[in-house]
């Protein structure tokens, strides 16, 4: 009786352990399964057919989640935290950004979004960590790499922190603040943002209607296709309140309205329907689109900060603008490089400006354009107030009517060349200095009658600006009569001279297709260099 009361004793206590043992791993095996699963699957991203995520042999992602004990990001025992859902819906709408969801494994993370087993329970959470890796990269430094896709672009941005991102999105709930903050905040951009959104909404209501070929159309005339003309300037939001939706004739307000469309593309703003405005209004929407988001791709390559106070020329619109606190302050006509001699994108602090430049011919510039002319005519060089050197250390001046210029060519080329200050002197009365390494400057320019083009692609590289005692004005003070008239004085004087500025500026050379203005209109501009190309290619792919 003893013997069996004790072996029923051990089958109870042996029952209990066994019961006990079940609960403890009812609590404690979740955890503890999932930790080991993930650390077996990060281990194993590079063999496990099933994996393979490149980003998560990210140094950093590693470090991450053996920092904290492989615990999941996104989920919890009871399923997906709130984070995980405001990530969803962040990839979700990536469109707005002018990325594509697909891009972010949203339909690998949808098919898992409630799992089935703790394999799926763990895959999912590196997904989603993948997905926060490419996109916040994506959305805060871009989606390509620049130096890939225009060998123009020299603007460095800082890359994304991306240690501190996954250590903030771990210790909040919810995260969208964090998601929100990525994206640039640039009103540039914003205003893009907007326009892409409009945009995509024409789409989706089928676009705009073809303007079929016809006669030139001139304000005061009646045909039919002035009613599909009144139709797609309405569309484009450069009509409103038209009365006369109805009435096939071309009036003042449809006149205006062609005239603000084409100030918008670039085209010569006369107000009528000839065929290079036709052909700008027949292109798909879809094509508008893409222009857009390779220009928010560009904004998302600059810096974060750009300055309280700085200058940007921007180059497809062939203008320079003061800007102070995200405003335009100030806006003058520019002329950019020709495109074999194409100005680069740069960025540098303009700090020195020059008074009565001299112009020190660029080799280029001797060998290509004016050897030709100077074994047609040795003495258009004194004409030009040009003089001719050999050697630097101990530069002699030469006379270039002693030179037999047969024998020389660009590989044999002993001299340089250099224009003394005055009216004919190639960078008129003002230099504006900045480092790079491009030779790259801003000057004015006794040519002013290339400024009333259209197209504006005229220099060898450097940029000529319209107005160089008023930007002097603006970069000493505050562009003041007063001030301006100081600038004349020293001008007059005609010494040559440099003149530190009080403050450097910030400067960005840059180049756009798409940017909305400060009202937050659309503008649109020819790829005068190519440097599309290759990004409407990569947004295809």
């Amino acid at each position: 009786m003893a013997k069996s009361a004790v072996v029923s004793f051990c089958s109870l206590l042996l029952l209990l352990s066994l019961f006990f043992s079940a609960n403890t791993q009812a609590e404690v095996p979740w955890q503890v399964q999932t930790a080991d699963e993930l650390h077996r699957l990060l281990e194993n991203n590079q063999e496990d057919s099933d994996v393979q995520l490149p980003e998560l042999n990210e140094p950093v992602i590693r470090a991450f989640y053996r920092e904290r004990r492989y615990k999941p990001l996104w989920s919890a025992e009871d399923g997906q935290l709130d984070r995980a859902y405001d990530l969803l819906q962040f990839i979700t709408d990536a469109e707005d950004e002018g990325l594509k969801p697909s891009d972010y494994l949203l339909e690998e993370i949808r098919e898992l979004w409630a799992p089935r087993t703790l394999r799926e329970t763990v895959y999912l959470d590196l997904l989603l960590s993948t997905a926060l890796y490419r996109y916040s990269n994506h959305v805060y430094a871009g989606r390509f790499d620049p130096k890939t896709l225009d060998a123009d672009w020299h603007i460095e941005n800082k890359p994304l922190d991306v240690r501190s991102l996954f250590t903030d999105v771990a210790r909040r709930d919810t995260i969208r603040q964090v998601l929100e903050q990525l994206p640039p905040r640039h009103s540039g951009y914003r205003l893009l943002k907007a326009e892409l959104k409009r945009f995509r909404d024409i789409e989706q209501r089928g676009g705009w209607a073809i303007l079929r070929s016809g006669p030139v159309l001139s304000p005061g005339m009646q045909h039919k296709q002035v009613l599909k003309l009144k139709q797609r300037m309405l569309m484009s939001g450069d009509l409103s309140d038209c009365i006369l939706q109805d009435v096939d004739i071309f009036d003042h307000k449809l006149t205006e309205a062609v005239t603000r469309y084409q100030v918008r593309h670039g085209l010569k703003a006369d107000g009528a329907l000839g065929p290079q405005t036709r052909r700008s209004l027949n292109i798909p929407v879809a094509a508008k689109i893409k222009k857009i988001r390779i220009n928010m791709e560009r904004w998302r390559w600059l810096p974060r900060r750009l300055g309280r106070r700085y200058l940007i020329v921007h180059m497809t619109g062939f203008e320079l603008h003061l800007m102070e606190e995200d405003a335009s302050v100030m806006t003058m006509p520019v002329i950019i490089g020709k495109s074999y001699r194409a100005t680069p994108t740069i960025s540098s602090w303009l700090s020195v400006m020059e008074y009565n430049p001299y112009w020190t011919v660029p080799k280029t510039i001797a060998v290509e354009d004016m050897l030709p002319r100077l074994k047609r005519n040795p003495g258009f060089l004194e004409k030009k107030s040009i003089k001719l050197y050999r050697g630097w250390a101990n530069a002699q001046e030469v006379d270039p009517r002693t030179v037999d210029w047969r024998k020389i060519d660009k590989d044999n080329f002993p001299y340089w060349m250099r224009q003394e200050p005055g009216p004919k002197n190639a960078l008129g009365q003002v230099k504006f200095l900045f480092s790079n390494p491009y030779e790259i400057y801003l000057h004015g320019t006794p040519d002013k009658h290339l400024f009333y083009r259209t197209v504006r692609t005229f220099s060898s590289g450097c940029i000529r600006v319209k107005d160089p005692v008023k930007l002097a004005a603006y970069l000493l003070d505050d562009g003041s009569q007063q001030r301006e008239e100081d600038v004349l004085a020293n001008i007059y004087l005609g010494n040559n001279q440099k003149v530190p500025l009080p403050v450097a500026v910030p400067i960005y050379l840059i180049y756009w297709t798409a940017w909305a203005d400060q009202d937050g209109k659309i503008n649109f501009r020819r790829d005068v260099y190519g440097r599309d190309t290759l990004l409407n290619k990569a947004f295809d792919d």
